[in-house]
């Protein structure tokens, strides 16, 4: 009797923990499931959000165009405001004329060619008729003045364009030419303001130059230096022509 109570007792433990055991399993098995879902899920629900997450807006300093090619017509527009320069320096009013004449054309197509730069433009137009006037004048003076002041409102306006000869080296040019002007105005006090304004532009272009060339840059070094000492206007006249040659020679490094 008692060996039966024991063997259903034992057969009634045995029942009881293979219930338990089965039980145990389900509960594992689910948790894997759910555990092995949630990762799944939350991944599913990430990659959702960035996939369907808009990208942010452009800001309007970045839409500029310095990766835009420089037109046609601005490029046009400095030359011929530098060949005005020289003609006239020459007293040749009669190229300087068709010059003239040929900047004239070219500004109407910078209009139309040049975006957001209205002002600029209305500024090189005010320059360009100005620049008319002395040449049909023969006013030496004030139409190479104003030729070179056409040749600065045109740097300016490139610099929202990508170049291939940096800003700064045309505007070394502009400033060689302006020793020139003032030299020939013996207007001291132009000159020490030029004088100061190439030191500006040259800092900052010479680490690029000596990049390129350490030669160019220690050249460049010494004329500005002189150009700092220069005292009379004699002075700034001799050391004008000097710098404007090796402009030359620094846009040569970028061909």
């Amino acid at each position: 009797m008692n060996r039966v109570i024991t063997k259903q007792q034992r057969d009634r433990s045995n029942a009881s923990a293979l219930g338990a055991m089965t039980l145990i399993c389900f509960l594992i098995i689910g948790l894997n499931a759910c555990s092995s879902g949630s990762p799944s899920d939350a991944n599913t629900k990430a990659n959702t959000s960035v996939n369907t997450s808009k990208p942010s807006a452009t800001p309007a300093s970045a839409a500029v165009t310095t990766e835009e090619r420089l037109p046609v017509s601005l490029s046009d527009a400095g030359e011929y405001g530098e060949n005005v320069y020289d003609y006239a320096k020459a007293n040749d009013w009669k190229n300087a004329d068709v010059k003239v004449a040929a900047l004239r054309g070219v500004i109407k197509k910078v209009r139309t060619n040049v975006k957001n730069q209205s002002a600029a433009v209305d500024r090189l137009d005010t320059n360009v008729a100005a620049l008319e006037r002395a040449v049909t004048a023969k006013d030496r003076q004030a139409a190479m003045q104003t030729a070179n002041q056409v040749t600065l409102d045109v740097a300016n306006m490139t610099t929202a364009y990508k170049l291939s000869v940096p800003v700064e080296v045309t505007k070394l040019d502009y400033y060689g030419r302006e020793l020139e002007v003032w030299a020939q105005a013996k207007d001291a006090n132009k000159l020490q303001t030029t004088t100061r304004e190439m030191r500006q532009t040259w800092d900052s272009l010479r680490p690029t130059i000596a990049a390129k060339s350490a030669v160019e840059a220690k050249k460049f070094d010494a004329l500005v230096a002189q150009v700092e000492l220069a005292k009379t206007s004699a002075d700034y006249q001799r050391v004008a022509k000097p710098v404007l040659d090796e402009v030359d020679n620094l846009e040569k490094l970028f061909q």
